[in-house]
């Protein structure tokens, strides 16, 4: 049964009319404004881009206060990833009273874009306060919690859309993800394998479990499930990775090397393939050859920490010490939290007579390490440091 409006029996029609006439002049305008927006939406679904931004502009000039406009011109500059004109467009939409799901959606992917995570994530939440059931929603504001580092949040976010959509096998595969970041390890791998069990064919979720199998020390688990992988699909590259993990960790790195390069192979973008190879070039003294792998990481990923250290400590054993601590500071400026980096400079530095220097880097080693079992030997460490480069 319909909700009753006792109110509207005191309004006559003409007053009704009247009010809503109004509310369409600021929202929808009343002349050319119309036919340039609407000539706007039409291009802009024909991927014309450029002739939406001069229609949508066009019907500024016949009413700058016209809200579908700027509207319009901010979904065509987030498609065309233009983020600060997105941002300033919709902004102005949402003042002049456009507040419906898309344009929080939207907003949202522009601060996203813009790494202004707290900001997207309160989009997405007035997002889903327009529209509860709707599952994107839910992975977005997922998505921005996670990249805050609140798990937890993000956790929450994918189990709601489980909830509104019991088969979607990608919330699945999102919730299992953030289980791992929170060590709850048995909980990931059963909703991997629900994820899996409503798709089989997910190369993903087979891989991650895969990680998770590797990093639980379960090894023949671990293989089984990157052979399950390469089943699903032989060429991707991480699945290819991981495969040569599993081999390395067997003690078997002839076969694990066979792996890395298929992956370098099959994907010379593909950053962690060459990370892994150099890696274990470097073990087996094959240092000019590391290195190049090492490099070619760095080409691929310029934000890749890890190669960055493990380049340094390939030029170490060169006699290289400038060229090491210049990328294990590149290490630490991408990742300020990067534990092993500044043990490593501070190793490469306390060598070198930069006793002060050596002395903060394994300092800030001990700020960032998780329950460093070498705290005591390195806090002595820093005490004959500090006496040494005082005493210069």
């Amino acid at each position: 049964m319909g909700m009753k409006l006792p109110a509207l029996k005191h309004i006559t029609d003409h007053q009704i009319l009247a009010s809503v006439f109004m509310v369409s002049l600021l929202l929808y305008g009343c002349g050319s404004e119309i036919s340039y927006y609407k000539r706007g939406v039409r291009y802009e679904k024909r991927g014309e881009y450029a002739k939406a931004i001069d229609s949508y502009n066009k019907s500024l000039k016949h009413d700058p206060q016209y809200a579908l406009s700027y509207f319009g011109l901010g979904s065509v500059f987030t498609k065309n990833k233009r983020w600060n004109e997105a941002l300033t467009n919709l902004m102005e939409a949402e003042r002049l009273g456009v507040n419906d799901q898309e344009l929080h959606m939207t907003l949202g992917s522009v601060y996203e874009a813009l790494n202004q995570m707290e900001k997207a994530a309160e989009e997405y939440g007035k997002a889903i306060k327009d529209r509860p059931d709707d599952v994107y929603a839910h992975l977005k504001i997922g998505s921005s919690l996670e990249q805050l580092s609140d798990y937890e949040g993000a956790l929450a976010e994918y189990n709601a859309a489980i909830a509104i959509a019991i088969d979607f096998h990608e919330a699945y595969f999102h919730s299992a993800r953030m289980l791992f970041r929170l060590n709850k390890f048995k909980e990931s791998e059963e909703t991997y394998l629900q994820a899996l069990q409503l798709n089989k064919n997910y190369p993903e979720a087979q891989n991650n479990l895969t990680v998770l199998y590797l990093a639980t020390n379960q090894i023949m688990k671990a293989y089984e499930s990157a052979k399950k992988t390469l089943d699903i699909d032989s060429g991707y590259s991480p699945g290819i990775v991981n495969m040569g993990v599993v081999y390395e960790l067997m003690e078997n790195p002839l076969e694990a090397e066979k792996y890395y390069t298929e992956a370098t192979e099959k994907n010379s973008e593909y950053a962690m393939a060459h990370y892994r190879l150099g890696l274990l070039m470097s073990k087996d003294g094959r240092m000019s050859e590391a290195q190049n792998e090492l490099e070619l990481a760095i080409m691929a990923d310029p934000d890749f920490a890890p190669a960055y250290n493990e380049l340094g400590l390939t030029l170490l054993e060169n006699g290289e010490y400038s060229k090491a601590i210049e990328h294990l500071t590149n290490a630490v400026r991408i990742d300020s939290t990067y534990a092993v980096a500044y043990y490593n400079m501070g190793g490469i530095l306390a060598n070198t007579g930069e006793y002060l220097k050596a002395a903060s880097a394994y300092n800030k080693y001990l700020q960032h390490a998780e329950s460093p079992e070498d705290a005591e030997s390195v806090l002595a460490r820093i005490r004959i440091l500090m006496a040494a480069g005082k005493n210069r």
